[in-house]
């Protein structure tokens, strides 16, 4: 199969776009994102491997959409790539900025033959709630149980400090979003899954400002299909 393929630790994002529209968001949010910043600057968090590696044989999964219904993975992969996205929750407008970029670009991905799959800690109400304010026509998965967390190596543990910072500060309540008391979030990650089950693209990075763009992900599937 042609193309390039990227390794975990060392593919650049060139997400200049997102990086340009989370400023606004950023001003407007104002000091939102300070405990962000910590989190990325944590020493225990970022010495520690993250992610799985490209040539990986994906775990399969399966999980529930935020309608109810069951999601395996590899029946998704069988047909075609799949583009799996981690995102930290619906609290994040970095998150949902960049799978409102995806969303964009919704029906290029469609005529490809690649399925946008999308996993996050929050409960299905949640979910139900990134689906509607960002009006995407992909799935999205409710992971608090957190075993395709686990599975995919992206979890974190916020630390309970950072947590009451969040919710007395900011008003954003972990617990409340995944119904967990350990304060657990993804880590931003996307893969591209082939149609053998392996990963052939993949990256993930705990500054949740640094992101794959759609534009990225669809020149590697073009290049998948030469």
């Amino acid at each position: 199969m042609g193309g390039q393929r990227f390794n975990l630790r060392n593919t650049k994002s060139t997400n200049i776009k997102i990086a340009l529209i989370a400023g606004m968001v950023f001003f407007i949010y104002g000091v939102l994102f300070t405990g962000g910043e910590e989190m990325a600057q944590d020493t225990r968090f970022s010495k520690k491997e993250i992610g799985l590696r490209v040539g990986t044989i994906a775990p399969d999964f399966t999980g529930e959409t935020y309608r109810g219904n069951a999601v395996r993975l590899s029946d998704l992969y069988r047909n075609g790539p799949v583009v799996l996205i981690f995102y930290r929750g619906a609290w994040c407008p970095y998150c949902n900025l960049h799978l409102r970029a995806f969303q964009q670009r919704f029906n290029d991905f469609k005529a490809l033959g690649a399925t946008i799959l999308v996993v996050s800690v929050d409960k299905p109400e949640y979910s139900t709630k990134t689906v509607q304010d960002d009006a995407l026509g992909f799935e999205v998965i409710s992971d608090p149980g957190t075993e395709i967390l686990e599975k995919y190596n992206v979890i974190y543990h916020v630390s309970d400090e950072l947590a009451e910072k969040y919710l007395n500060e900011y008003k954003i309540d972990l617990e409340k979003h995944s119904g967990r008391k350990d304060h657990v979030i993804a880590i931003p990650a996307t893969y591209v899954i082939d149609k053998t089950g392996k990963i052939v693209f993949g990256y993930a990075n705990e500054d949740y400002k640094v992101r794959t763009e759609p534009q990225e992900i669809l020149n590697f599937l073009e290049n998948m299909n030469k």
